[in-house]
C-alpha cells in the first residue's frame, strides 16, 4: 500500500514523463513490496516557498503499512532524495520527506481495511 506524494512548486511541464513510474519502481524496491500496491501522486504547480524563497522546492510524504521506521528511514530518505535531485533537479536542501507507518486498521482498500 505504499503511497508516495510529492507536492512541488515546479510546473507540470517540468515533471519528466517517466518520473511517476520511476518513483513507483523505486518505492516498491526500497520497501520490498509489489509495485502493484504502490500509488504515486505528484501535485505540481503548488504555491510553495521553502526557506523564504520560491526556488524549486517540495514536500514529500511516504506512507506504508510497515517496512518503514528506525534505521531503514535513513536509506529511504537517501535514495528518494537522490532520485528527486536526478529527475527534478530540486536540491536536497529544498524539500522535506515525511515517513509514516500506517496502522493496518486505519487504511481501507477494496471495501475493507487491512487489519
Amino acid at each position: 500500500m505504499p503511497l508516495f506524494v510529492l507536492n512541488t512548486n515546479l510546473p507540470a511541464s517540468d515533471i519528466p514523463a517517466g518520473f511517476l513510474k520511476a518513483m513507483s519502481m523505486l518505492v516498491a524496491k526500497l520497501l520490498g513490496k509489489p509495485e502493484s500496491y504502490v500509488c504515486v501522486r505528484v501535485n505540481p504547480g503548488q504555491m510553495m516557498t521553502f526557506g523564504g524563497t520560491d526556488a524549486p522546492c517540495g514536500f514529500i510524504e511516504l506512507e506504508s503499512l510497515g517496512s518503514v521506521g528506525g534505521e531503514k528511514n535513513k536509506k529511504l530518505v537517501a535514495e528518494i532524495s537522490d532520485e528527486v535531485v536526478k529527475q527534478l533537479n530540486i536540491q536536497k536542501d529544498r524539500f522535506y520527506i515525511k515517513i509514516t507507518d500506517i496502522n493496518r486498521s486505519d487504511l481501507g482498500f477494496n471495501g475493507n481495511t487491512f487489519g
